[in-house]
């Protein structure tokens, strides 16, 4: 029997338990709730089972593992293996030694996959990386290594076996919210021990957040869970303000993640001198409430490094969340010097920590990404750090010559409508012809996946309606509804259905009140997976709120330069900086918000030779003709390329405004309809 067929088995077996008896056990029911799993569900009540067969597979598979076990809510479900079962799991998980690196853990994580994994913020490190963490923390000889939410025990692993190896003393401890995942890390170390010697760390089952550090903790090793504030509660976002505003003297925002929250308590407790490598997603640093995690960096720890991952890489396997690694020491040191690297592979563990010696003030080439090294005291004023990682940067030449400016230069960003109830205001083409709502509706785009082309025109949207997508948006504003009896009717059903107490809809004068939005000659898509871009908009569509609208300038409106701008921003030149101003995402994932999206690198195409212009409408012409983009954007990139390294005909430029006198007051260059503040 392979991995995968004792998977099959046990599900197989799952189904023998199924369903669950109920009432449940209150434990269970609050078990399930943290996973968020509502055990009334079939599916929720299977993975409960896996869990327990899991939990039963541990003990009766596992020679001498009984007396370490934490008692878990799953055991009231009394949910048993076959013998035949448990024999045929340790016989795999003996073969799988030179395989898997954690079998306890892999199994685990076969049996409850990451989407199931999501409110608890369970996501495993790769033991690469993880030997990276643990090898530099282990330089500093330390007392006690401590893994702060240790999950199924792959650091506290690393750590052990690179101790044997090293004949180190440094003590071990963890501690972990799910005592399922604290005995499957006892299941790991027994497994590891039956071929070499390990020192078996001390376990606790805890909240972090509501525990201190082990008083004798010099070392600290991290992957926190990520989840977002929304499933924080109150009392505990409370408890945590209030801890910080006495141990750090800082007010902290309350929509941060228990990331945030763990990297702040992790440094707030940590004795000087003590060293940490913690894993934070991106967001963490660079999101407006991450202003906080940047200051506690810059003023309480020495960073030695902070790791990047560029964005083709996806280092944490099936999670949308780019991630960084910080490796600091508590306690400021002024002059220290922090080492940005990015990594395009993954190198071995001498390398990385090699190239962590390294000085020199320019940007280095290593064969597995690149290293910048940058005082920390100029971290502070930096609003997006993995932004100085970035390989590519914005030339000071292309800057001061007016050839590149951020897009805010060039014209105004909002974010598309938000309706606050799509259901109701957001309507097919059958819905409106049947309530006979003509004559309150405009044309929108609800979502990102309805057009993965570069333009949006009138055949694409008619196209979108036979379909029956929902392409109208009931577009009323704050003056009084007339007494046409459809639109008072629907309106009326709207209230019966309960749409005007949404929360949103709450805030509006007249809950039918929709945002408004003039159409947007150009628009973007917010998140995108693999495929971000700007959309020409010739259907005269108003999207929502998954789209930034972008509104050209009168610079740009009168030199009829909308189209160019459009070719320009789908140039790999701009999107290939979406990720230096964006929130970082792991693998193809990209959001940009409107803000973010304003500080874009563009080549400005009011600096444009004449000639390049011109040669340009004629490709947007054939384009529109003949809807060839991948062509279109060959073309596009090569006269960037030519633009960028000064192989240009030489012809003379435009002697239109450019520059600084592209950045006119906002007001010189919003757009004059209301609704786009």
């Amino acid at each position: 029997m392979t991995f995968e067929t004792l998977v099959k088995e046990i599900d197989t077996t799952a189904e023998n338990w199924l369903p669950l008896a109920q009432p449940l056990d209150a434990q269970v029911v609050a078990w399930a709730d943290w996973h968020g799993w509502d055990t009334s569900d079939a599916e929720c009540q299977r993975l409960l089972v896996r869990q327990a067969l899991l939990n039963a597979l541990i003990h009766q598979a596992v020679p001498g593992i009984a007396d370490r076990t934490f008692a878990t809510p799953l055991d009231s479900l009394g949910v048993e293996a076959s013998r035949t079962l448990a024999d045929t799991a340790r016989e795999i998980a003996r073969r799988s030694r030179t395989t898997w690196f954690n079998f306890w853990g892999e199994l685990y994580s076969a049996l409850i996959p990451q989407s199931r994994r999501r409110q608890t913020g369970q996501f495993w490190t790769d033991p690469h990386i993880a030997d990276w963490m643990v090898a530099w923390l282990l330089q500093s000889q330390p007392r006690c290594l401590a893994d702060v939410g240790c999950g199924a025990g792959n650091f506290l692993l690393t750590a052990a076996q690179r101790l044997h190896k090293m004949n180190g003393i440094t003590e071990l401890c963890g501690g972990d919210l799910s005592p399922l995942l604290l005995n499957v890390t006892w299941a790991a170390f027994q497994m590891q021990s039956e071929s070499q010697p390990l020192a078996w760390p001390m376990l606790t089952a805890q909240d972090y957040l509501k525990a201190p550090l082990p008083p004798n903790v010099d070392a600290v090793i991290c992957n926190p869970p990520y989840t977002r504030h929304h499933h924080i509660s109150p009392e505990l976002k409370d408890m945590l303000q209030a801890f910080f505003k006495a141990q750090l003297h800082l007010d902290v925002s309350r929509q941060g993640t228990l990331a945030f929250y763990f990297l702040l308590k992790l440094i707030a407790e940590m004795p000087c001198g003590a060293h940490g490598a913690v894993i934070v997603p991106m967001e963490v640093i660079d999101a407006r409430y991450g202003r906080a995690a940047r200051r506690v960096l810059c003023q309480h720890t020495s960073l030695t490094a902070m790791i990047h991952f560029a964005p083709q890489m996806n280092a944490f396997h099936k999670v949308n969340v780019g991630a960084s690694i910080l490796l600091f020491r508590k306690g400021y040191e002024r002059h220290n010097l922090v080492r940005h690297l990015t990594l395009t592979a993954l190198p071995g563990t001498d390398d990385f920590l090699a190239c962590l010696e390294q000085g020199g003030s320019e940007k280095q080439e290593l064969p597995f990404g690149s290293l910048v090294i940058q005082a920390q005291d100029d971290l502070l004023e930096v609003p997006k750090w993995f932004g100085i990682a970035t390989p590519e940067h914005v030339r000071t030449e292309w800057a001061s010559s007016g050839l590149v400016v951020p897009l805010k230069a060039l014209a105004k960003i909002v974010r598309g409508i938000a309706t606050g109830a799509n259901d109701f205001f957001v309507l097919s083409t059958e819905q409106v012809e049947r309530r006979a709502l003509e004559p309150y509706v405009v044309r929108t785009l609800q979502r990102n996946r309805e057009i993965q082309d570069l333009l949006l025109d009138e055949a694409r949207w008619q196209t979108l309606s036979d379909q029956g997508k929902r392409v109208w948006l009931l577009y009323l504003n704050n003056d009084e509804v007339n007494e046409y009896p459809p639109l008072r009717a629907y309106l009326a059903e709207g209230e019966a259905s309960g749409y005007h107490q949404r929360s949103l809809v709450q805030t509006r004068k007249r809950w039918y009140a929709m945002e408004q939005r003039d159409v947007p000659p150009i628009f973007f898509t917010i998140l995108t997976r693999g495929n971000p871009r700007f959309i020409l908009n010739r259907a005269g569509v108003r999207p929502l709120n998954m789209f930034s609208l972008i509104y050209p300038n009168r610079h740009v409106i009168e030199a009829d330069a909308i189209e160019l701008l459009w070719a320009l921003l789908n140039s790999h030149f701009s999107l290939s900086r979406l990720h230096s101003v964006s929130r970082t995402y792991g693998g193809n994932t990209l959001k940009v918000e409107p803000r973010e999206l304003d500080n874009l690198p563009v080549i400005n195409p009011l600096a444009l030779p004449d000639d390049a212009r011109q040669q340009m409408r004629g490709w947007i012409a054939d384009y529109c003709c003949h809807q060839q983009a991948s062509l279109l954007l060959r073309q596009i990139n090569a006269l960037v390329e030519n633009l960028l390294t000064g192989e240009s005909t030489g012809a003379r430029c435009s002697t239109l405004p450019i520059q600084l006198q592209l950045l006119d007051d906002e007001a010189q260059y919003r757009v004059e309809k209301v609704g786009l503040d």
